[in-house]
């Protein structure tokens, strides 16, 4: 009867650490070696609800967030931010400049899900403004 009771305890901790240590140990951004992160939440629009994070906190927030639709990353150097795009096997859709800033959009099929954009399905964007750039999925929101 003991014997039943702790296999059967045991097994419901084990299942209960395998639930929550996703979360606790925290979920490595899609985007690689950023100087800062957003993260959205509710809506994969300009409705989202945004959460900002450093380098340093950016898994434990975006592991915080179950409603997550969507995230971002900035970099310094602009070269960085085109890496990630090729990292997903990304495939240009097209281009547009909006004042000082270059926004390129992309098909990532490894990433899924996506948002239309002029009549395309866009699940990553990367946006340049000087020598730096941001890359974000499904969109970048929140301004760059």
């Amino acid at each position: 009867m003991i014997r039943r009771f702790l296999a059967a305890s045991l097994a419901a901790l084990l299942s209960l650490a395998l639930l929550l240590l996703p979360r606790l140990l925290g979920g490595a951004p899609l985007f690689a070696g950023a100087d800062s992160y957003l993260f959205y939440a509710r809506s994969a629009s300009s409705q989202a609800v945004i959460y900002s994070a450093s380098a340093a906190e950016a898994g434990a927030v975006r592991a915080s967030l179950a409603d997550r639709t969507g995230e971002s990353a900035f970099y310094a150097d602009a070269a960085d931010a085109f890496a990630q795009a090729e990292r997903y096997g990304a495939a240009l859709l097209f281009a547009e400049r909006v004042g000082d800033v270059v926004n390129y959009y992309y098909r990532a099929p490894a990433l899924g899900g996506g948002v239309w954009l002029d009549g395309r399905r866009v699940n990553l964007h990367v946006a340049v403004r000087g020598e730096s750039a941001a890359v974000g999925t499904p969109l970048i929101f929140g301004g760059y």
